[in-house]
């Protein structure tokens, strides 16, 4: 099952969507939203391993070799449905089924352009932003060195979780959503992204298509990330955004002096009750 669809209904059964409407909203089975719920269930529970964060392998499909001629056909004539192109392929010799056209029209269809959004403040627990800053700093041992400013902030009440990684990578930026969970008592709905790698695969049109591992990481502690447009700064809650950095840099402005550092150890990701 795609992650994304996944995700969808694990985060509409935690607000008390019913069974029957995840399935009228989704148009999935009511099978599979059981499984996908009972599975989640389980995995909270720790009695099943969690979503395996591993990317998987991309099987080769009939399709491959016309997805330039999809394409074109959908440059040409934005609106036309996957039944359509479907008829044009079987013409050119194409025998695969109709679903598997139908998945990937979706993928290459151009997106409308959507109207800027108005910057909003949201309720109590509803949304996070996360981001990371970077600093040359001066420490007592080894000197001048490089670090990242790990931050995540719940954007109602801008009660922050700071902490100083040596990198910015997969491994280091789960951790510390794990620590800023356990640090805050809970987990916001939805955590607002500034487009980095390890969140964001790239952009097709105004939508971003997540990083697969990441995404199965939000299913399982339940929150929902969101990628703010690149350029468009007023997706931003900017006093959220901002402030826990602009604060360390005035606090350690009033004392400049030397601080000492420790790397930090890795933590592995537990489940975590949800507030």
């Amino acid at each position: 099952m795609d992650e994304k669809v996944r995700n969808e209904i694990v985060r509409r059964w935690q607000a008390q969507t019913s069974v029957r409407q995840i399935v009228r909203e989704l148009g999935v089975a009511r099978t599979t939203v059981r499984r996908v719920i009972q599975r989640w269930q389980r995995e909270r529970a720790g009695q099943a391993p969690a979503a395996n964060l591993q990317p998987p392998a991309r099987r080769p499909s009939l399709l491959d070799e016309h997805d330039g001629f999809i394409r074109q056909l959908l440059e040409r004539y934005p609106n036309m449905t996957a039944v359509r192109v479907h008829e044009e392929l079987a013409a050119r010799g194409f025998r695969g089924r109709y679903s598997i056209v139908r998945e990937r029209v979706q993928r290459w269809r151009p997106q409308p352009v959507r109207e800027p959004v108005v910057r909003f403040e949201t309720a109590p627990g509803a949304q996070a932003q996360m981001d990371y800053s970077t600093y040359d700093l001066d420490f007592t041992e080894g000197g001048r060195r490089r670090v990242h400013l790990f931050s995540y902030v719940l954007s109602y009440s801008r009660r922050a979780y700071l902490r100083f990684v040596e990198t910015q990578d997969f491994t280091t930026t789960l951790r510390e959503h794990v620590r800023a969970f356990e640090h805050l008592g809970g987990v916001a709905a939805t955590c607002l992204y500034d487009n980095m790698k390890t969140v964001v695969d790239r952009w097709e049109g105004d939508e971003p298509v997540y990083n697969t591992r990441f995404l199965a990481f939000a299913t399982h502690y339940g929150f929902r990330p969101r990628a703010c447009w690149p350029r468009r700064p007023q997706t931003k809650d900017c006093a959220a955004y901002y402030t826990p950095f602009w604060s360390f840099e005035w606090k350690f402005s009033e004392r400049r002096g030397s601080l000492s550092f420790t790397p930090c150890r890795l933590a592995t990701c537990r489940p975590l009750a949800r507030s």
